[in-house]
């Protein structure tokens, strides 16, 4: 059996079985808190592989719009780093320094050129999020 179906199995058990036939309160709420973290974490394992996938194509897709967002203006060496960085598919660990990278040089992109790349970044970041949410909410 898959850990993802082993704990779904221990979380319905406690939620349907051991919850119910317990008497005092606060290990009844204990056993379906229980249930609800196992449920969770069962969630959790079955998309890890799927969410990890999505997001290395989200993180190849920044990679690959950055160039025609930054344009052809000089790009500060920081942000050039972090872009680089990106592309050579350091994950989220890149996505943070470029992140860090387009605050640091906000002044030398210009409001606009900033305000593009770092919304395009956001996108990417608030898809991860939504990704969570699917087994925190």
């Amino acid at each position: 059996m898959a850990p993802d179906e082993l704990l779904a199995r221990l979380s319905s058990t406690l939620r349907h079985d051991i919850g119910p036939a317990v008497v005092e309160p606060f290990p009844k709420t204990q056993a379906f808190m229980a249930s609800v973290i196992l449920e969770k974490l069962s969630a959790q394992i079955r998309l890890a592989s799927t969410h990890t996938e999505a997001e290395a194509a989200d993180l190849a897709a920044l990679a690959a719009d950055l160039p025609r967002l930054l344009g052809a203006a000089p790009v500060p060496p920081t942000v050039a780093a972090a872009v680089d960085r990106l592309t050579a598919g350091d994950g989220s660990a890149a996505l943070s320094a470029l992140v860090a990278a387009l605050w640091a040089e906000r002044e030398a992109l210009g409001a606009d050129r900033f305000q593009t790349v770092l919304g395009r970044a956001r996108t990417t970041m608030r898809a991860r999020i939504d990704r969570q949410m699917e087994f925190a909410a």
